[in-house]
């Protein structure tokens, strides 16, 4: 079983107290400088990897979120009583540095729309577009430690939401619910009312307590009541659709007044679920 590192990278305790691992300072110097010059995350690690760096006891594998919290962890700079590895200008650039690539491009409004809707069919967390590399964007899983098997780009994310859209515009029943169902009235709530029409029948009536009999009668029927809301949605997506025309594009308007979450699958295949709460796919 391999032990956990408690001490940052570049730290030991000797004697009883905390001090800088010379041996690797120079590392976590050369990873600052590599980052700079433009090395990923991964090649950074595969790099310390493949020259048998131990990052602890019994263990030179490396991987690339070792790197990230090499890069973002600001006690090289003597924060938290940790002796300074880094001057704190370097540090800074390279937060910088992290910042912007996170950043990427802005998003257009299309696809910010469906950013604020998109989750992961898998675990429900959000999905988010990384824009890091220019040359190719990617939509995957924003689960600290999940890794998404497909990457979805812009393009094909756009076209999938358009194509599910116009599959509802072309058989809007896709939108209906199943009949709702009125459960029965409970066995306690017919006892409920036959006490009340005895009470009623009475010469002496209680008024008290015929008015508890009444309150409690009326809950129980409202509790059985099915809800209206999706069927009143469900009515609205209809007319809205019905009167939709096939898409050429994606359209933010309909997608915004129809649309609660866009649920994207590990395999890359897509739902979406609409206000009424109906998950459809393209299919």
């Amino acid at each position: 079983m391999k032990k956990n590192r408690y001490l940052p990278f570049g730290y030991h305790i000797q004697n009883g107290a905390l001090c800088i691992h010379e041996a690797e300072v120079a590392v976590v110097r050369q990873v600052f400088e590599d980052y700079q010059a433009g090395m990923s995350y991964r090649r950074i690690a595969e790099s310390l990897t493949i020259k048998g760096i131990p990052y602890m006891e019994n263990r030179t594998d490396w991987n690339k979120h070792m790197v990230k919290r090499m890069l973002e962890n600001s006690r090289y700079c003597g924060g938290d009583d940790f002796p300074p590895i880094l001057p704190a200008d370097t540090f800074g650039a390279v937060a910088d540095l992290i910042g912007q690539k996170r950043q990427g491009e802005p998003l257009s409004e299309e696809l910010d729309s469906i950013r604020s809707k998109a989750i992961c069919g898998a675990c429900g967390a959000k999905y988010a577009r990384d824009g890091r590399n220019k040359k190719y964007e990617a939509w995957c899983c924003s689960a600290e430690g999940r890794i998404t098997p497909k990457r979805i780009t812009d393009q094909a994310l756009l076209e999938s939401v358009t194509a599910t859209l116009n599959t509802i515009i072309s058989e809007p029943s896709l939108l209906e619910l199943p009949s709702p169902h009125r459960e029965n009235y409970s066995l306690d709530v017919v006892r409920t009312e036959n006490q009340i029409n005895r009470e009623l029948e009475k010469s002496e009536v209680d008024s008290d307590y015929i008015k508890l009999l009444i309150f409690g009668c009326a809950a129980a029927k409202y509790e059985a009541c099915a809800d209206s809301e999706p069927e009143y949605l469900t009515r609205r997506l209809l007319a809205i659709f019905e009167q939709e025309q096939p898409l050429d594009a994606f359209s933010v308007r309909l997608f915004e007044d129809t649309v609660k979450q866009v649920v994207i699958d590990s395999d890359g295949s897509l739902w979406l679920r609409m206000i009424n709460g109906k998950l459809i796919g393209k299919e």
